[in-house]
């Protein structure tokens, strides 16, 4: 029950893409979920890149929704599951904790994002780099759900590029 962010890169050399990552405070762990698998083109490999439990406040893809009717439509959502009222309660406690640690720290920002992106175009020689958010409820690596591609234009401005990105999509951008 939380957002995570995957980097989508035309590489598998992932001790590379983790090495950057690393210098700007992400992960890059590989992962295969089907989902994003779909939209995928040959040769693009699905990399985690969180690197605490979570990347709930993430400044990419934000949602408009208060944190407060989120919170209670996963509640219900957890009840009509069969989840006990403990569970719930323990569950929506954790993900009020996670939503509650600040906005724009230090391994998330559009400005990291940006320079994390184009280090991976320069040092990899990779053309583009893509990302993806979802709100995950089950297993990152295995929950199914319908993902799309959106490529970002030529000449498109970084900051407009990233704040435009929408959640379960894989948006593209141009590194070259």
């Amino acid at each position: 029950m939380c957002h995570f962010v995957t980097l989508i890169v035309p590489t598998k050399n992932a001790d590379a893409v983790r090495a950057v990552m690393q210098r700007h405070g992400r992960a890059a762990s590989p992962i295969d979920n089907p989902s994003i698998r779909n939209v995928l083109r040959d040769g693009e490999h699905q990399y985690l890149t969180t690197s605490g439990h979570c990347d709930c406040g993430t400044v990419l893809a934000p949602r408009h929704e208060s944190s407060e009717d989120k919170l209670a439509k996963e509640a219900a959502k957890m009840k009509r599951k069969g989840w006990s009222t403990t569970k719930i309660a323990r569950a929506i406690e954790d993900r009020r904790k996670a939503v509650s640690r600040p906005d724009g720290g230090e391994s998330d920002s559009l400005e990291l994002w940006n320079a994390a992106l184009h280090q991976l175009g320069r040092e990899l020689k990779l053309p583009y780099a893509g990302l993806f958010v979802r709100f995950y409820s089950g297993s990152i690596a295995t929950e199914t759900f319908s993902a799309s591609r959106r490529q970002v234009p030529e000449g498109e401005q970084w900051q407009d590029a990233l704040s435009s990105m929408a959640h379960d999509e894989v948006t593209i951008f141009p590194l070259t």
